[in-house]
């Protein structure tokens, strides 16, 4: 008899669980990734349109072009100074090398008749003194050929950070105010401690939302998804992809991410940043049913139970509770 009761029972007041709204819950909506590029005062050019997709490495926008350019060309020009006098080196020391080297190898009989080779300003004519001219011409040859890549190398590590880039592919996003016209130079004054651009990877973008209740975090997390209300009836709906914990404050959060689908994108790329409201629904498995909460506290029984366990386990004895959403219950049958 036990079991035609129960259905006449659930017939009344419950239904095959359906997903179910638990939870009213702050949201962001969040990139795959995302980066903060600051730039100093200077004249501003190439400055890259903010509404096209960038591949990594393409140019956001260039500090002090002419500037620059007018130190390159100086750098290059002390690069050939330098190395045309390591050159005039390299050639006095080989002269001064041929000079001792065939004074030495003369016999004493013939260097009695011999005019040092050695002037004023160089070494006398001995063994050593050729090994000293060895190593000179080595240090001067090395120098002769590192030189170049030294002074480039100095040069692109004071430039290339007045040239913004992309870390990765993606979206751009200006947080400063600049000219309509971009097309020529102009002056720019940052604002301080604002961020002249925000970068953001737009391969996916997420819906996140910190769950607390111990109960929820105890379920599937996906069987949750979350939607956010546009105007115009519109919603943003994502579905479960991961979940982590995340430091905020004093305490530690359990963030869960929700991603949306690619024809959002648009979409979510505008709501960066701004603070919304997520409902979160769970989709029970087919062996649980729903119960009205409404329906359940019109129960006789209602007034003689202290909560919702004590209530379900008056009026549904062969069942206990997965979860209490904002208006029912999610009951699964006792295994």
């Amino acid at each position: 008899m036990r079991a035609p009761l129960m259905l006449l029972v659930l017939s009344a007041a419950a239904a095959f669980a359906e997903p179910l709204e638990v939870a009213v819950l702050p949201a962001k909506i969040v990139p795959e990734q995302a980066t903060t590029l600051m730039l100093e005062a200077g004249v501003l050019s190439d400055v890259a349109d903010e509404s096209q997709h960038l591949e990594r490495g393409a140019v956001i926008a260039v500090l002090n072009r002419e500037r620059t350019e007018q130190e390159r060309e100086e750098m290059e020009l002390q690069i050939a100074r330098d190395s045309l006098s390591t050159k005039d080196e390299i050639r006095k020391l080989e002269s001064q090398r041929s000079k001792v080297k065939f004074y030495l190898s003369l016999s004493d009989k013939e260097r009695a008749y011999a005019q040092s080779p050695a002037a004023e300003d160089e070494l006398p004519p001995t063994q050593e003194s050729l090994r000293d001219i060895d190593e000179r011409l080595s240090l001067h040859r090395r120098r002769l050929e590192s030189l170049p890549r030294v002074k480039r190398n100095e040069f692109a590590r004071t430039h290339d950070k007045l040239t913004l880039r992309m870390p990765f592919s993606g979206r751009l996003q200006y947080n400063v105010s600049l000219p309509e016209d971009r097309s020529t130079p102009f002056e720019f004054v940052p604002t301080p401690s604002l961020p002249f651009a925000t970068v953001c990877d737009d391969s996916a973008f997420y819906i996140t939302v910190s769950i607390a209740r111990a109960e929820l975090t105890q379920l599937p997390p996906e069987r949750f998804s979350v939607s956010i209300s546009l105007p115009e009836g519109k919603r943003l709906v994502g579905t479960y992809d991961h979940r982590r914990v995340e430091h905020g404050g004093n305490s530690d959060m359990l963030v869960y991410f929700f991603r949306l689908p690619k024809e959002e994108h648009e979409t979510a790329l505008s709501m960066l940043g701004t603070n919304a409201q997520a409902r979160l629904v769970f989709d029970a498995d087919p062996g649980t049913i729903t119960v009205n909460k409404a329906e359940l506290i019109m129960k006789p029984e209602a007034a003689e139970c202290a909560d919702w366990e004590e209530l379900i386990a008056r009026l549904y004895p062969h069942h206990h509770i997965v979860i209490v959403g904002e208006r029912s219950i999610i009951l699964r049958e006792h295994p």
